[in-house]
């Protein structure tokens, strides 16, 4: 049965099968692998897996009967998304002269991404950027939290953040970082005509490696004793205060 593909919900498994998605690119999250009876070729898929920048691990069997809901996942199971990946280079290629990008480093609740994707895609942001491992990934929950954003929105998922933000700045983009101890208002911030806005971890915040990436560091002005709001909520204000400044910044340019 090596050569049939099986589906399970939000996952794919069989040796075979994970390979062909693999090879295809753009849609798978992570891999599983059994700890106990690892696949034929097992190691082609590793390699596979890591060429492609997608996350993977060895679990218990009995975390695969689960994923699959069947014994006959032959040791390897892939969680997959229900959209396809853009790659960073066709998401900068696709954007406009003025653009607006929004990048999560290791954001982990999927509902709060869902939301931030679909504020992203009102505010007129030109893609998403996502990190490969450590935060949430395009799933269902996350679909349902955009309320079908997610599928009119270029998506990126990246191995190495601080290197994506590297590869956007020499695009021509700004990397602001939002924080609450950021040294410039993000109502008064002159945000750059292409601009990318980072957002950390919801407990965490931004990994060193990010900030250093980062031009900028922003962060919203807060009353009645609060010290930082919700991650999504945060992404609201910033994307559309940045997306007004943008557009105000176009309109007074002089013929």
């Amino acid at each position: 049965m090596l050569g049939e593909t099986y589906l399970a919900g939000q996952v794919i498994y069989g040796a075979r099968s994970v390979a062909e998605a693999l090879r295809a690119g753009g849609r798978v999250n992570r891999v599983y692998f059994a700890r106990e009876s690892r696949p034929r070729d097992c190691a082609a898929l590793v390699e596979a897996a890591r060429a492609g920048g997608v996350p993977f691990d060895f679990v218990p069997q009995a975390k695969l009967n689960e994923l699959a809901d069947t014994q006959e996942h032959q040791g390897v199971v892939a969680q997959i998304s229900p959209i396809a990946y853009a790659s960073l280079e066709d998401c900068l290629a696709a954007c406009p002269p003025t653009a607006l990008l929004l990048a999560l480093d290791q954001v982990q609740h999927p509902r709060n991404v869902g939301m931030m994707a679909r504020t992203a895609l009102g505010a007129g942001a030109s893609g998403l950027l996502l990190t490969a491992r450590g935060g949430a990934l395009i799933d269902d929950t996350v679909l349902r939290a955009s309320a079908g954003a997610v599928f009119h929105l270029p998506i990126v998922s990246c191995g190495n953040m601080a290197q994506a933000l590297r590869e956007m700045k020499e695009a021509g983009f700004w990397a602001y970082g939002l924080d609450a101890a950021g040294d410039m208002d993000v109502f008064r911030t002159p945000w750059a005509q292409r601009a990318v806005l980072v957002l950390g971890n919801e407990t965490e915040g931004l990994r060193p490696g990010v900030r250093k990436a980062c031009d900028a560091f922003v962060s919203i002005p807060l009353a009645g004793g609060l010290d930082s709001l919700n991650v999504a909520v945060a992404a609201g204000v910033a994307l559309f205060q940045a997306a007004h400044a943008q557009r105000e910044k176009e309109r007074r340019k002089p013929f």
